[in-house]
């Protein structure tokens, strides 16, 4: 297991990577002050399983860092771990190609379940950005819950919607793309929906949801 923290900030590299070896004591953990020394590091010597990213770094903007990442095929790797916590940047970087972001402000408990979900191969959304997708819709007609009986009474509209092309066996890009969304957008209702269904996973979703609806599994 390897690790990879590109951030300027020395005392956070060194808590991060402290708190890292303490968690995953059989990880190997290296460190870059810069993006330019991140990136060159990582792609001489690749196959970090997570590569930690500051998001803002000193001479670049917002989400060139993973632009840079993406551009040399190390996207999937990066972890987004920022200050900034704004939903739309948080789906923005998302979409941009980051596999997760942590808030710096996250609790350790956080984060550790963050990396451990990075571990299995699974993405990691804050959820603070699953509630307010939740609670502040883009339009009433969209979010306002469908009711009725049934599992899928507790869906809104463009959750349904999701869950309806899920069920056709379509990506995330191409449901993002039937629906004018962000595929990061997408990916956060999949995630909502598979909580308010209990379901392990996209296919246990599109059972249930077939099973609601008469539908056969």
């Amino acid at each position: 297991m390897r690790f990879l923290i590109i951030d300027d900030h020395a005392l956070f590299r060194r808590g991060l990577k402290t708190f890292l070896g303490q968690s995953f004591p059989e990880a190997d953990i290296d460190e870059a002050d810069s993006l330019e020394a991140g990136l060159s590091q990582a792609s001489a010597l690749p196959g970090y399983d997570i590569i930690f990213l500051d998001l803002i770094m000193p001479g670049g903007t917002q989400l060139e860092g993973l632009r840079k990442a993406r551009d040399l095929g190390l996207s999937g790797q990066i972890a987004v771990m920022s200050a900034l916590e704004e939903t739309e940047l948080v789906l923005t970087a998302l979409e941009a190609g980051a596999r997760a972001y942590i808030p710096k402000s996250a609790p350790e408990e956080v984060v550790r379940h963050a990396v451990a979900l990075l571990l299995a191969g699974e993405a990691y959304i804050p959820s603070q950005v699953l509630k307010s997708m939740r609670r502040e819709p883009a339009s009433p007609s969209d979010q306002a819950p469908v009711g009725g009986d049934g599992p899928l009474g507790s869906l809104t509209r463009r959750q349904r919607q999701t869950l309806m092309l899920l069920i056709e066996g379509l990506s995330n890009k191409e449901i993002a793309r039937q629906l004018g969304l962000l595929e990061s957008t997408v990916k956060a209702h999949i995630k909502v929906i598979l909580a308010k269904l209990n379901a392990q996973n996209r296919t246990q979703a599109a059972l249930i949801a077939a099973k609601a609806l008469g539908r056969p599994g």
